[in-house]
């Protein structure tokens, strides 16, 4: 698998802040709460895909793939400043 490279937040609160690095060519999504809440269900109601996304803030869940098969989700967490890992699934 060629490529590969890192997920970085650039924030005016955190500076640059490595979230992970990835294999292959990056795959990074943005969701609400709400719509990472959506997710999680999908993902406990899944035969193929095993895992949890828990959104603890009111503040965007950023979901990569740093492999293949297997994604994590981070959220900024306005008490820490900083942003923290609240998920992953792998298909």
């Amino acid at each position: 698998m060629a490529g590969g490279g890192s997920y970085i937040v650039i924030d005016n609160d955190t500076g640059v802040a490595v979230l992970a690095a990835f294999k292959g060519a990056p795959d990074l999504s943005c969701y609400t709460p709400a719509e990472a809440r959506k997710l999680n269900e999908s993902i406990r109601t899944s035969e193929a895909i095993s895992g949890r996304v828990a959104p603890a803030f009111s503040t965007t869940v950023v979901c990569g793939f740093v492999e293949k098969t297997s994604a994590v989700c981070w959220q900024y967490s306005p008490v820490s400043r900083a942003f923290i890992k609240i998920g992953e699934w792998q298909t």
